[in-house]
């Protein structure tokens, strides 16, 4: 299977990002508000292009949100996620002013979504690449996503695609024929 491609940022770029990050998350917990920095320079974080933002607060899993849909540019994109995950997550409260200094990150910027032919779970854990590929799973009206920093926590393809399935509101033993797959990979920035 050909190698999925993804975007690739010069140390230069991903600083800009990150930065982004940083005014974002810095300016709404004093606010309590969205403002969207001016935009950048860089032509890179000019193009459309999709990603999450995972927040962690001393290593623990703090809100991640993003998109799948590369529809407006990567910057824009990366603030308006960043903004999301920390204060549209219901999984958690807002982020506070006192978390900031115990605050990591990271961007995930996603390739394209390439789709699978659905031929069984099995061959599906059989091609899938543990640590490089990110899957959406979708059917009826279920669906959802793990990037593929997720591999971390779930190392085993079983495990990982178990877990995905729960996570869209599937017994994690089922499966159909229609159930749509796509793959993807990321390029990470960390804070």
């Amino acid at each position: 299977m050909p190698a999925l491609s993804c975007i690739e940022l010069s140390k230069s770029t991903q600083n800009i990002a990150i930065n982004l990050v940083w005014q974002v998350l810095t300016h709404a917990v004093k606010e309590n508000c969205f403002v969207k920095p001016t935009a950048p320079k860089d032509m890179s974080l000019l193009s459309p292009f999709a990603c999450f933002i995972t927040l962690y607060i001393n290593d623990e899993l703090r809100g991640c949100i993003g998109t799948m849909q590369s529809d407006r540019p990567l910057w824009e994109n990366i603030c308006k996620y960043s903004y999301s995950s920390a204060f549209e997550d219901h999984r958690f409260e807002h982020l506070t002013a006192d978390e900031l200094a115990d605050l990591s990150f990271q961007i995930s910027i996603l390739s394209p979504l390439e789709s699978m032919v659905n031929q069984g779970e099995m061959q599906l854990l059989e091609g899938l690449e543990p640590e490089v590929d990110g899957l959406v799973i979708k059917y009826q009206r279920h669906n959802a996503l793990f990037l593929p920093s997720v591999w971390e926590a779930l190392p085993n393809p079983r495990d990982f695609v178990g877990k995905l399935k729960v996570k869209a509101g599937l017994p994690e033993d089922y499966w159909h024929t229609d159930i749509k797959l796509n793959r993807f990979h990321t390029f990470v920035i960390e804070s």
